[in-house]
């Protein structure tokens, strides 16, 4: 609804009613909600709703007007996602789950788990046998031998080489070392007899896999390596372990992906990469376009503040709490006697020299008013204003009791935000 014919309500004796502007009267107080990145009609419609229901609880003369900017100012496909790869791989195989997969989807799949847990492969391995092999009495371990080749590795010259191109050889020593310590490399160990050249191929998976996730923490990022170059160095420690008799990308691989498919945890992602993305480009696109070009949405707020009755105070949810504070920052609004920004990555962004209109450093201008900034540890799009505006914000923080995402959108149902308006409001 365009701003110059909000949609408002005022609250009273229990009753919500639509009115126009001409129609109200008396000394009034507006709330103007301004939602976030990627919101769009009809979740706007219902938050509104049950934003309204809540104030009417708190402050029951009170009006509350919509300022939906997703509508007109949202970002969109303008092409209808044209620039988004599509095809089809063309070695599939058939899969009871997932129907076409090709082997290197099996791969990539697999080591998409190994990233995360580098010994989830072998904890899955002893999980699948029945009972451990019986030695004979006074009989070593089966699985000495192989923990000695395992910590022989570094003395050889062809896994060294390996490692050396794909820079791991700095990370590789105590990658093996600490999969060597894991208790579920100790329980996969006592299957050995069994499991043969499957555990050393699955064990040389997850000393590269912790080997990769400890070369990424010195990094502080992802650390670059393609999965030609980690072949060959799986393929070199395999061999010095002594061998795999079904094959490096086949029975183990294929047995650890199967169980991660059965457990709903992983799908070749680029076949849903249409879908994901148009899922994801209202929420991230919207973040980009303001970036880019904001000046529109901050003209929307601005003509939504401008068309209701006055006072008006600003609850601005997210990236609308963002253009809120570059409005105010760069306009005078007077009849905005309060701002109150909610899960908003305002002061983040500020910090990082981010924000396009105030960089870091300047003072917040006297045409920002009261601003309180609500917040919830729980929310990672949500920060806090106090230290990096000192003496101008108000830092509220609330618990959603909901993990991330969900405690980013659960501020409106929780009843202790609804307390810190009760507190904060006119």
């Amino acid at each position: 609804m365009a701003p110059s014919d909000p949609m408002l309500y005022v609250m009273g004796g229990g009753t919500r009613q639509r009115l126009g502007l001409w129609q109200l009267g008396g000394d009034v107080t507006t709330l103007v909600l301004v939602h976030g990145t990627g919101t769009r009609q009809p979740a706007y419609g219902t938050a509104f709703d049950r934003f309204v229901e809540r104030i009417a609880g708190i402050r029951p003369t009170h009006a509350v007007a919509q300022c939906y900017w997703g509508g007109p100012h949202g970002s969109r496909l303008n092409a209808a996602g044209v620039s988004i790869p599509s095809g089809k791989s063309h070695r599939g195989l058939d899969d009871p789950l997932l129907g076409a997969v090709t082997d290197e989807d099996a791969q990539v799949a697999l080591w998409g788990l190994l990233e995360r847990d580098p010994v989830f492969e072998l904890r899955l391995l002893s999980a699948g046998q029945v009972a451990p092999e019986e030695l004979p009495p006074n009989a070593a371990p089966s699985g000495k031998e192989l923990t000695a080749a395992a910590r022989r590795l570094s003395a050889s010259a062809t896994v060294g080489s390996l490692a050396a191109i794909a820079g791991l050889d700095g990370v590789l020593t105590d990658a093996v070392e600490a999969v060597l310590a894991s208790p579920a490399t100790a329980d996969a160990m006592r299957y050995l007899l069994a499991l043969g050249g499957t555990l050393r191929a699955t064990l040389a998976r997850a000393f590269v896999a912790d080997a990769l996730w400890r070369a990424d923490e010195d990094l502080v990022g992802s650390f670059p390596l393609d999965g030609a170059h980690r072949d060959a160095l799986v393929a070199a420690i395999v061999a010095e372990l002594g061998g795999s008799d079904r094959g490096i990308g086949s029975s183990a691989g294929r047995f650890g992906l199967n169980v991660a498919l059965r457990l709903g945890a992983t799908r070749p992602v680029e076949r849903r990469r249409s879908a994901i993305t148009e899922a994801a480009a209202a929420a991230s696109g919207d973040v980009l376009m303001y970036l880019a070009r904001g000046e529109p949405i901050r003209t929307f707020i601005a003509e939504a503040v401008m068309a209701v009755e006055a006072p008006v105070v600003l609850v601005a949810h997210s990236l609308g709490g963002i253009a809120s504070v570059e409005l105010l920052a760069t306009r005078a609004l007077p009849a905005v006697e309060l701002l109150v920004t909610v899960g908003s990555q305002a002061p983040f962004l500020y910090e990082l020299n981010a924000l396009p209109t105030l960089p870091f450093g300047a003072e917040l201008p006297p045409t920002v008013p009261r601003w309180v900034n609500v917040f919830d540890r729980r929310d990672l799009l949500g920060y806090t204003g106090a230290g990096v505006f000192p003496g101008r914000v108000e830092d509220r923080e609330v618990d959603n009791r909901a993990p991330f995402p969900r405690s980013h959108s659960a501020y409106f149902a929780n009843e202790r935000f609804y307390a810190v308006l009760d507190e904060v409001l006119p």
